[in-house]
């Protein structure tokens, strides 16, 4: 029994339309799932007498799971639900990070139930000394502006005393 071969072809405008078609599709797709890949991996600092500055889990979670390119806004990263990381009391600690392209600050603000606002949130300096109110729990909160199509990389934050 011998198979007959069907071959369609389609004359070079169709193609050419076909082909507009799929990479439009293709463009849409990438554009509104930008994965937001930041996730901060922390060090505890060396604080003593209860003052430790303590990473409540290593990979934090995206308030958003995507972007749009070229985008802007703030993203908050929590251990799901609880805070990135726990101060034992008040004191000065001092954060180092650097961040990728599409990023444009770094803010922390205090972890509650139904906290997502954090445009008011204090900015952190990569170097300078932040005083940390505790006891408590904190989050981070990252701004970004227009977000490169490849998404947002990933960073750390490492705390010192």
């Amino acid at each position: 029994m011998t198979r007959k071969r069907v071959l369609v072809t389609l004359s070079v405008p169709e193609r050419r339309n076909k082909a507009a078609q799929a990479l439009i599709i293709a463009g849409l797709v990438f554009l509104i799932a930008i994965p937001v890949g930041a996730t901060a991996a922390l060090t505890t600092s060396r604080g003593q007498n209860g003052s430790k500055l303590v990473p409540n889990c290593l990979a934090l979670r995206p308030s958003q799971a995507s972007v749009i390119a070229g985008g802007s806004g703030l993203i908050l990263f929590s251990c799901g639900g609880g805070p990135a990381l726990t101060v034992g009391k008040s004191d000065h600690f001092r954060p180092s990070f650097a961040l990728p392209t599409g990023y444009t600050d770094l803010r922390i603000v205090s972890h509650g139930p139904g906290v997502t606002d954090c445009s008011n949130s204090p900015i952190l300096v990569s170097g300078q000394l932040f005083d940390l109110t505790g006891p408590g729990g904190f989050d981070y909160c990252a701004g970004y502006a227009n977000a490169p199509n490849t998404g947002l990389a990933s960073f750390k934050v490492v705390w010192s005393k």
